[in-house]
């Protein structure tokens, strides 16, 4: 298996807080926001990372990318657990 993944991200824009929402459906609908786009990738992405490694280290299968469609995606590179 290939230790790069590309998921499919979608961001939200939160009127009332100003923020950016970002979420990763394939990863149970992993999110977390920023200020930003970028702060909000950054931060979805570490939630994501955390989350595959929960799921590593309890020997559950990695979410396989889904058919790509059109949209934004966030490639995530997933270390091996020692």
């Amino acid at each position: 298996m290939s230790n790069e993944v590309e998921y499919k991200i979608e961001y939200e824009a939160d009127t009332g807080t100003k923020q950016v929402i970002a979420t990763i459906p394939e990863l149970n609908h992993v999110s977390s926001f920023g200020d930003s786009f970028a702060e909000a990738e950054a931060n979805v992405r570490e939630a994501a990372l955390g989350y595959l490694e929960v799921l590593m280290k309890e020997n559950k299968e990695i979410p396989k990318a889904a058919f790509r469609t059109d949209g934004t995606y966030i490639r995530i590179f997933i270390p091996q657990l020692v």
